[in-house]
């Protein structure tokens, strides 16, 4: 597996920098309100019929590991996969996006905002396939509407239709979708992102809890509601075997 242009499918060192807590985010965060939801739509996920317990998940470009608790309640054992430089990762992936592992071994692959960091998306999906047992889980989340944020890069946005695709030509069945934020939302995270860096540093803080505070209001009317206009897609998916 490899990109066309034979270009690293994901960054080739590791960075290491100053990772926050993306379970528990400050309330003066500017993505408070976006983390504190994905981590609610994870947890759906995890509590759901459509995943069994036990077995093995795979956290595919794994970062500093912050669902690793949550992820640890539902199965019997938490790989870590990121690539050299990660002191945390339990297995290294190669410049080219392989990883070590064998075919088929585990029940799950978690891949929590990578997808828009990755060269070759189409790649990193069929790695993801193949280490995956027969019926296996995909947990995916990625960006729709968010503001460029390299890590050192940022490559991709999807629209729901675009990120189904890309996931079914990889060989998998959607079987649930969930978005974070509406466009509403989606417009006054944006506004607070435009903006921040213009405020003096002691009116900071006060400003992205007023944003914060208001998206939270607003995401609460209607939190169970899918939006085409989302912040971020929250997938479920499960590998099928062509016959």
């Amino acid at each position: 597996m490899s990109s066309s242009a034979g270009e690293p499918i994901l960054k080739q060192q590791y960075q290491i920098q100053e990772r926050y807590n993306r379970t528990a985010p400050s309330r003066s965060s500017r993505t408070y309100c976006s983390l504190t939801i994905l981590l609610e739509k994870l947890r759906s996920i995890l509590e759901s019929d459509s995943l069994g317990a036990g077995g093995q998940v795979l956290d595919y470009g794994c970062g500093n590991m912050p669902y690793k608790e949550l992820f640890e309640t539902k199965f019997n054992a938490y790989i870590a996969a990121d690539l050299p430089g990660n002191p945390g990762a339990d297995v290294h992936i190669d410049s080219l996006g392989l990883l070590p592992s064998a075919s088929e071994s585990f029940d799950c692959v978690l891949s929590s905002q990578v997808l828009e960091h990755v060269v070759d998306p189409k790649g990193y999906l069929a790695e993801a396939w193949r280490v995956l047992k027969p019926e296996g889980r995909l947990i995916l989340s990625t960006h729709g509407i968010w503001p460029y944020h390299p890590d050192p890069n940022d490559y991709w946005r999807w629209t729901c239709e675009g990120l189904r695709r890309e996931i079914e030509m990889a060989g998998f069945r959607v079987i649930k979708m969930h978005s974070v934020f509406g466009p509403g939302s989606t417009a006054l995270q944006l506004w607070q992102d435009a903006t921040f860096e213009r405020l003096p540093k002691f009116l900071q803080s006060l400003y992205t809890r007023i944003f914060q505070t208001v998206i939270g209001i607003i995401e609460g009317r209607h939190k169970d509601k899918f939006s085409n206009d989302a912040s971020i897609y929250v997938v479920l998916a499960h590998k099928t075997i062509p016959v």
